[in-house]
């Protein structure tokens, strides 16, 4: 009969969250204290936010972690504000100590209780003895239940979690992705529509869908100023998250912020995180390896925080324009220390800058397979919808260098020209002329001017 434990008594941990309160400078006293050493999940939420405060260099006192907590969605699910004043109830401060020492031994006999009744119920499953055995080496073998060790277990590797996407087979999550391109190619417009994608729970491009929609979306635009800014966001259907505060925006029109910045530290924790572009979140020369070793380290450090994905524009060398394939090398400017921190990189080319057809590309995909080469297009379906049109699905698309042999003046429309001027001629606005044809209205224009040396 499997052992059944008797639910632990949780004095102690409300007695040295307690003194941490009373007495924050006991905060740092404690070694090899962690959030896995409470039993209960509320405790290991208080116990991190108190961390954060105190590698903020902030007071661990009752106001200051309650608006932590509230800003992270916490408060309530660790009981509220009366929850945490009354962990002052009963506690010494000076048995700081104690209380650690009781919260500690509790978390080892719940360590090895439950790495017993693992090993039962892997051996009753046909494990093998040998592989029984090493499990419960992992759980014995370390006398303080908590210590750093300089590798992962066995059974952390074995229960490690799949690759999950935020946006199935384009946007993955615990890691680092870049949209990469010519300047002016769609990069930012591309990312909004992700974003939109994340925040209503739908498909991007109508193809790839959202699995969890976003709780909270940061985009950061160092190098454009709200006013523009703003139009694209009321353009893509964005400006009603920003009032619902799940999505901030910060622009041009703000101070730069830093990757390490406290604020972006602290709202990171289940974010989706937005970078344009991302170079001007580093310092110093791109083709700097130390420099871009810096930078990927704030990158990671993001991740470690909670940040559930990490996405950033990069400009591709002026050189690609000249480029018939599109590879890793060619799509980010740089040096390949920047590729190398990735665990996807899509590349982007217009392809057609009339109706803004963009030509899109995986060129690094890490542990999934990528879709085939697809092409958007955003006029006039942007203006209209707010959302990118899918043309050429993955498959259709075919290569970079079959597309680009399309690019040039397009030949005259016959059947559009005698379109465009029978709806001018009962009175159609040139914009309604355009969305009735698919054009831009400058393309209108040309039309009817072609009408008329025609006549």
């Amino acid at each position: 009969m499997a052992a059944t434990l008797v639910p632990e008594n949780t004095a102690a941990e409300r007695a040295l969250l307690g003194a941490f309160l009373t007495e924050p400078m006991r905060f740092r006293e404690i070694e090899g204290l962690s959030a896995d050493h409470f039993s209960l999940s509320s405790h290991r939420v208080l116990y991190r936010a108190m961390a954060t405060l105190d590698e903020d260099s902030k007071p661990i006192e009752p106001v200051l972690l309650c608006e932590l907590l509230q800003s992270r969605g916490d408060l309530q699910t660790v009981g509220g504000a009366p929850y945490i004043t009354g962990l002052f109830d009963g506690c010494l401060p000076e048995s700081v100590y104690e209380y650690a020492a009781i919260v500690k031994k509790q978390a080892r006999r719940r360590r090895l209780v439950n790495a017993l009744e693992t090993a039962k119920c892997n051996a009753l499953d046909g494990r093998t003895p040998e592989q029984v055995m090493a499990e419960l080496q992992d759980a014995f073998s370390d006398p303080g239940g908590h210590s750093e060790t300089l590798g992962h277990s066995y059974s952390e590797i074995v229960n490690a979690p799949p690759v999950t996407f935020a946006i199935d087979g384009f946007l993955q999550e615990n890691g680092i992705t870049l949209i990469g391109g010519l300047s002016g190619h769609g990069k930012t417009l591309i990312m909004l529509a992700m974003v939109r994608a994340l925040l209503e729970g739908g498909k991007l491009f109508h193809r790839f869908a959202v699995a969890t929609p976003a709780k909270k979306v940061i985009y950061l635009i160092p190098e454009c100023g709200l006013g523009p800014f703003a139009h694209r966001l009321k353009t893509f259907h964005l400006a009603d998250y920003v009032r619902e505060d799940r999505l901030i925006v910060r622009t041009l029109s703000r101070k730069p912020i830093c990757l390490d910045d406290p604020l972006l530290l602290r709202a990171a924790p289940g974010a989706d995180i937005f970078l344009d572009t991302a170079v001007r979140f580093k310092e110093g020369d791109e083709n700097d390896a130390g420099e871009n070793n810096e930078f990927a380290d704030r990158l990671f450090n993001l991740q470690r925080v909670g940040a559930r994905t990490i996405t950033g524009a990069h400009h591709a060398p002026k050189s690609f324009a000249n480029e018939k394939i599109m590879t890793l090398e060619n799509i980010l400017r740089g040096t390949g220390d920047i590729g190398a921190m990735l665990c996807t990189c899509w590349g982007v080319r217009q392809i057609d800058d009339e109706q803004n057809r963009i030509f899109v590309q995986n060129v690094k995909p890490r542990d999934f397979q990528p879709c085939k080469p697809f092409i958007i297009q955003g006029r006039p379906s942007i203006d209209a919808t707010g959302y990118f049109e899918l043309t050429e699905p993955p498959g259709f698309a075919r290569e970079l260098a079959d597309q680009l042999k399309k690019v040039g003046r397009p030949a005259i429309d016959a059947e559009k020209i005698v379109q465009a001027q029978q709806m001018h001629a009962e009175g159609k606005s040139f914009r309604e002329i355009a969305a009735t044809l698919g054009v831009s209205r400058g393309t209108v224009g040309n039309y009817l001017t072609s009408s008329k040396k025609v006549q």
